[in-house]
């Protein structure tokens, strides 16, 4: 049930929630909760979400399964390492308590710190989603109170452990059975959603988050995948300032390369909005050659140029999203642009 923590610290009910998503994990908090602290690890990742009190949730994760691969050749080795049974898999599921004792361990020591006294519970281990997760639910007190869960995903491979803290007034149980009821560990259909502030998109799961920046005005995530493909989204806050003295067209060839590629911009429509588009390809000599030798493996080299930008002005937001693809990936800034929630 959608829940929004009032400033009372009680929990009103019917509340729009905060979708949250990185990496492939996702879940759902009050709406005032912000994204604080996060990783660009994937095989050994965190997250943070503060609220504008004195809870947050945090969520970590190990993916034994996923090391980045340097190469073509190197994702294809490790790929028929895992066919041929290699990782977690091949060894059974993974020692949940023993991680979990070693966590709520170090819980208890900053509550020794802080002169509280720790008491905690786990849960007996269970199978959810049908046998794909097995969990151990958990709770504790001591300097605060915390509500969680570890688990160890049967199909992705992860191990992930999260809990919402907060203070002994603070609504622990409530935020975090929101949190756990929806929470998912993996993309579905090859895709992620990658949700944050007030900017949420699919994206393949494929691509791997290279670059970011979170400003308060301004977000860009920036993903490439082997074989040199790179896809970046950004959102631009004060779109109503920003237009001003631009048409959406001639801000769309100032802020994003355009001419650089050759491409020609024509109006179209995304979401209900006025958008531009173009398309273009890769003139540099030097971006020419990087890309035939990061696609040489693939034979697919990221020589093409797509963009597309468009206003919200229900959000007073522009959105932009670009790709650098190969020849033979067609459709793919069609698929991101239509994953993408303006408002």
């Amino acid at each position: 049930m959608p829940v929004r923590s009032s400033d009372d610290g009680n929990v009103e009910q019917d509340a729009p929630q905060t979708l949250i998503g990185w990496q492939g994990v996702r879940f759902l908090l009050p709406p005032e909760w912000n994204l604080t602290g996060f990783s660009l690890d994937r095989s050994n990742g965190y997250l943070k979400v503060d609220s504008p009190g004195s809870m947050f949730a945090q969520v970590k994760w190990t993916d034994p399964k996923y090391t980045q691969s340097r190469s073509v050749a190197e994702w294809a080795w490790r790929s028929w390492k895992t066919y041929r049974g290699g990782g977690v898999a091949a060894g059974g599921d993974p020692d949940l308590k023993q991680t979990l004792d070693a966590f709520l361990k170090d819980t208890a020591k900053a509550a020794k710190k802080s002169r509280s006294e720790f008491e905690c519970k786990v849960k007996p281990e269970s199978e959810e989603l049908g046998g794909q997760r097995m969990a151990h639910n958990f709770s504790w007190t001591g300097n605060g109170q915390g509500q969680g869960k570890i688990w160890y995903c049967r199909e992705c491979k992860r191990v992930v452990i999260a809990q919402v803290v907060g203070t002994a007034r603070d609504p622990v149980p409530a935020v975090a059975s929101v949190m756990f009821s929806e929470m998912r560990d993996h993309g579905e259909d090859g895709w992620e959603t990658w949700a944050l502030f007030d900017l949420v998109i699919g994206v393949p799961s494929n691509f791997s988050l290279k670059a970011q920046k979170l400003m308060s005005g301004y977000l860009r995530l920036e993903f490439q995948r082997i074989g040199g493909e790179k896809l970046v989204v950004e959102r631009w806050g004060l779109a109503d300032v920003a237009l001003r003295r631009f048409s959406l067209g001639e801000w769309f060839e100032k802020t994003c390369p355009v001419r650089q590629h050759a491409g020609r911009v024509a109006e179209s429509e995304v979401n209900g909005h006025k958008a531009v588009m173009t398309s273009g390809s890769v003139k540099s000599p030097s971006a020419w050659a990087r890309a035939l030798a990061e696609g040489a493996a693939t034979k697919n080299p990221a020589l093409h140029y797509e963009a597309a930008a468009w206003s919200c002005p229900e959000a007073n937001r522009i959105y932009a999203v670009q790709v650098w693809r190969g020849k033979q990936t067609v459709g793919l800034i069609d698929e991101v642009v239509a994953r993408c929630e303006c408002h």
